[in-house]
């Protein structure tokens, strides 16, 4: 039987930071990006853990995660999202608070689901009701017809790129994934299926 019932936010705690936790360490993360002091936004009940550093914890009870409010500017060497962008009300806005808070020279780390691994190409969510973005590689805004729609090139490129960010790296993050395996979400067991943003500010 295919699960594709839309679950509630707070069910859906998937643990998916500390799922990459060995794949970022094998890759080197902790080395290049994720050191010294950062910030964890939106991180719920899976905070990130470094190897180098500090992290602070931000999730519901400390704010709003688009405004970060009463968060000092340039404070942190990277901030860190998991699984959060996707709830944010507007991405331009909340990608510009996140990089307001970055010292010069930090990691903005964030990492959203895929279209088409994890949305299906479907919209709204089949799994996640509170999903406001989608974001893919591959299938454009204009394809799509919505306005809430981030194609990687042509709208989170220019973006970022606004806003002062140097890409570091992006890609698709797709370890366990089983492409003939039908409509259920996957990432409810050990699969990935995400985009993983890295960049710079100048």
């Amino acid at each position: 039987m295919l699960d594709i019932r839309l679950r509630s936010p707070d069910i859906l705690a998937m643990h998916e930071t500390s799922k990459c936790y060995a794949m970022r360490k094998a890759r080197g993360d902790f080395d290049r990006f994720l050191r010294g002091g950062g910030i964890d936004i939106g991180c719920g009940s899976d905070p990130l853990k470094v190897e180098q550093g500090t992290v602070r914890a931000w999730d519901r009870a400390d704010g709003d995660a688009q405004l970060m409010p009463d968060v000092t500017d340039g404070q942190f060497d990277f901030v860190y999202s998991s699984h959060c962008l996707e709830h944010m009300r507007d991405v331009p806005v909340a990608l510009g608070n996140w990089n307001r808070i970055l010292k010069p020279g930090g990691i903005l780390y964030f990492v959203v689901p895929d279209y088409l691994l994890y949305e299906k190409l479907t919209w709204p969510s089949r799994f996640n009701r509170d999903h406001k973005h989608s974001f893919s590689f591959v299938i454009t805004r204009q394809q799509v017809q919505r306005p809430n729609h981030w194609h990687i090139n042509e709208d989170i490129q220019p973006l970022l790129a606004r806003l002062g960010l140097e890409i570091v790296r992006i890609i698709v993050e797709d370890y366990g994934f089983n492409y003939n395996a039908g409509l259920f979400d996957q990432t409810v067991q050990d699969s990935l299926a995400q985009l993983c943003f890295v960049a710079r500010k100048k």
